[in-house]
């Protein structure tokens, strides 16, 4: 008798799996074409055991992400396609912006997050490569465990778009 119940839960979890593993790959297709329409070469891959076990760690670890993942799947859908949009802009700007640095002046969180990192409002004294200085404020969404390098008063590399010198990208920090 256990030995029945044994045998049909272990074959329900293997069909449980298999489903899991097809609509996965199903998606993983749908969201591979997608990245490739905007000249992306990205394919996921199904997570390993360990890999999973690392993900739960920095759940567990992090708030933002747990709120992130409890919420709605329409919202966190929403909130990673915001956070698409801002990595776009940033990648735009890098690639097609005048080069530029800044200095940070002061960095206000909004209280508010996106696909579980946090957004803050940046102020920025700008000098373009020409040497003109001036005053910006920027959206600057980053996970929490990395904001100390953006601490007021650190110098960056940053793009800005000539069209439009108030939209600035702040990248990597200058010693």
């Amino acid at each position: 008798m256990f030995k029945k119940i044994r045998d049909k839960i272990t074959e329900a979890t293997q069909q449980g799996m298999a489903r899991g593993a097809q609509d996965f790959q199903q998606h993983a297709e749908q969201f591979r074409q997608a990245a490739a329409a905007q000249g992306h070469d990205i394919t996921p891959q199904l997570p390993t055991p360990q890999l999973a076990a690392q993900a739960y760690r920095t759940v567990a670890a992090d708030p933002e992400t747990a709120a992130f993942l409890a919420l709605p799947t329409q919202e966190q859908l929403r909130q990673q396609q915001e956070l698409q949009a801002y990595g776009t802009e940033l990648r735009r700007l890098y690639d097609t912006g005048e080069k530029a640095t800044l200095v940070i002046r002061a960095l206000e969180p909004t209280g508010r997050t996106v696909a579980g990192q946090a957004q803050y409002t940046a102020t920025l004294d700008v000098t373009r490569a020409d040497g003109m200085m001036y005053r910006a404020v920027t959206p600057l969404i980053t996970p929490r465990a990395t904001i100390q390098q953006y601490a007021p008063g650190t110098r960056h590399e940053a793009r800005l778009d000539p069209a439009d010198p108030a939209k600035v990208a702040v990248f990597g920090p200058i010693a």
